[in-house]
């Protein structure tokens, strides 16, 4: 796998050029959106200006005017922004997102419109919430040694109803997941699920735990590794099978990676021979800045490291250690 030290050279000699011409683009977005807030505010200055000053009719007259001309003029300045922030985004993932994802590894494909398939994400069951939109973006897919995996950005949302007490009705999009959502072929043939989720509750309230996993097929499942268990709680159709699944070896591997990025809740499960990885991100992974230059390692170098931040899983979790039951 390609060093930080490496990326370095390939920042210097390959990115930097193509990230100086995308900043002049950030730049002028950025003077598209101040001039934009700017005609609002003249807007409202020539309103106040012209009702305190003007007589009554000859003031709508002349508000009507100016507000037409002033609203074709910040209509103009909107959809030039839009178009040229549309063409940035676009640029970006194709000069900076993609040759970095190739400089990773020549084995992966990169889509910057695609995503996982929803069946993918529905037969993990990490989530099993009924959902209303599905989106995402920034597909990659390949294959190190023999691990054949994808992951993309995946958000994931229900529409909540209520009704106030004046009979008011009020919707909201509530998120279930937002973050990198990874699959990839797990390095043992099982059957069934066992599922790994966020350990909210602490080693003990044992019960409390067996109460979380009611409404699943899969039972909780009590392990004898402590430290893995203040991090996830186990939830499988077969408790044999779960450990079978989770050598000790492998409880350490999953227990060093979620130290390692702590305030990234991971959900993880094993279902049917594949393995299923959910971080939460807050933000978006591979989208540009506007209000930072581009031209910064350090910052492209944050592209790079959550990309091999990922591809690092298979590593991380020995994915590709092939015992005499999967060829």
């Amino acid at each position: 796998m390609r060093s930080t030290e490496a990326f370095e050279a390939f920042y210097k000699g390959e990115l930097k050029q193509s990230l100086q011409s995308l900043d002049q683009v950030r730049k002028t977005i950025l003077t598209y959106g101040l001039s934009f807030v700017g005609v609002l505010l003249l807007s409202f200055l020539l309103a106040f200006v012209i009702i305190y000053f003007f007589q009554p009719g000859q003031s709508g007259m002349i508000l009507i005017v100016v507000s037409l001309i002033l609203i074709f003029i910040g209509g103009l300045i909107y959809v030039s922004s839009k178009t040229k922030e549309l063409a940035y985004k676009k640029i970006f993932k194709s000069k900076i997102i993609h040759p970095i994802i190739n400089f990773i590894s020549e084995d992966l494909s990169y889509h910057p419109n695609q995503k996982i398939n929803q069946n993918q994400y529905e037969r993990s069951r990490l989530y099993l919430n009924n959902i209303d939109k599905y989106n995402g973006d920034d597909y990659v897919s390949g294959k190190i040694d023999q691990t054949v995996f994808e992951f993309s950005e995946i958000h994931t949302q229900y529409k909540s109803t209520s009704t106030d007490s004046k009979g008011n009705r009020r919707t909201k999009w509530v998120t279930v997941f937002k973050g990198l959502f990874f699959v990839a072929d797990f390095n043992k043939d099982f059957e069934g699920s066992t599922v790994l989720l966020p350990n909210y509750w602490g080693k003990g309230f044992k019960f409390f735990k067996k109460l979380a996993g009611v409404s699943r097929i899969e039972k909780f499942v009590q392990l004898e590794d402590a430290e893995f268990s203040k991090n996830f709680n186990c939830y499988s159709t077969n408790d044999i099978k779960a450990r079978y699944i989770l050598s000790p070896a492998l409880m350490q591997r999953i227990t060093a990676f979620k130290e390692k990025y702590p305030k990234n809740p991971v959900a993880i499960a094993f279902v049917d021979g594949r393995i299923y990885v959910a971080i939460t991100y807050s933000k978006d992974l591979f989208e540009p800045t506007y209000f930072k230059s581009l031209v910064s390692i350090e910052l492209v170098k944050t592209y790079f490291e959550d990309v091999k931040f990922v591809v690092d899983l298979v590593e991380e979790l020995n994915l590709n250690t092939r015992i005499w039951t999967k060829s």
